[in-house]
């Protein structure tokens, strides 16, 4: 090799091992990802998957956004989320970690999850300083609720079942809408006064648009096609007709 073809080679070498040493030195300053929560309880089999690569789930198990938590038969699985919120997972179940930020501000306060099939327990903690947005997703429903006890029932046939145990859930059929903070009435314009805005009359809402606020001790069912029907009371399960419910109620120090 000539002397430039050698000089050449060690500067394209310099270069590259500069190249890398930036690369691992920004790799290393990246922060690294903030778990959703932990593994709280766990009795039977259960895994978290990201990226392709799934893991076995044990007490203590950090959880992340993005993760999709699936459980086995006779398998019942908790986690504590950052805020406190409680979530369980019943046997034969799967849902996916869609969101989980816990900032200060309401924007940036968010937990969804979104339940393939089986069932999910929640006792949603109350955000400190304001609102919080707690979800679960379906196929055919959302819940959004604050400060509340409920249960979501989804069938392998994409039916649903929403049950409030105390609080208050909005029921619907997509995204809930949600007003925007500090604009009630409008923008501010100049001098602080609030700009006056057109209000959208009163339209037609088909079935794929419903909205459903089930109160405590009521329940709403959703058919296997995405029709609701109306929210109806119903009555606390004894073990033997409920033990899901009725060992849910115990780690929330609910039962009597």
């Amino acid at each position: 090799m000539s002397p430039r073809a050698r000089t050449g080679f060690a500067a394209m070498a310099g270069v590259a091992l500069a190249a890398m040493g930036a690369l691992g030195a920004a790799r290393a300053a990246a922060p690294a990802a903030q778990p959703a929560g932990e593994v709280t309880f766990l009795a039977g089999d259960a895994t978290r998957t990201a990226g392709g690569k799934s893991q076995k789930l044990a007490m203590g198990t950090p959880v992340y956004q993005g993760d999709v938590l699936e459980t086995q038969r006779r398998t019942r699985l908790e986690v504590k989320l950052s805020d406190t919120s409680i979530v369980r997972l019943g046997p034969t179940s799967k849902a996916v970690v869609e969101a989980a930020a816990f900032g200060k501000s309401v924007e940036d306060r968010k937990v969804s999850a979104k339940l393939v099939v089986g069932q999910v327990w929640a006792n949603v903690a109350k955000a400190i300083g304001g609102e919080s947005r707690f979800e679960v997703q379906t196929d055919n429903a959302v819940a959004g609720v604050r400060g509340t006890t409920f249960r979501v029932d989804a069938a392998k046939d994409k039916s649903v079942v929403v049950k409030v145990y105390s609080g208050t859930v909005a029921v619907a059929a997509g995204p809930i809408p949600r007003p925007e903070h500090g604009a009630a009435e409008g923008g501010t314009g100049t001098g602080g006064k609030k700009e006056r805005k057109q209000v959208a009359g009163p339209k037609e809402v088909n079935r794929e648009q419903w909205e459903k606020i089930v109160g405590e001790m009521m329940q709403v069912k959703i058919s296997a096609d995405g029709k609701p029907g109306e929210p109806e009371q119903f009555a606390m399960a004894s073990p033997s007709e409920d033990e899901w419910e009725a060992w849910n109620r115990e780690r929330d120090g609910t039962a009597r």
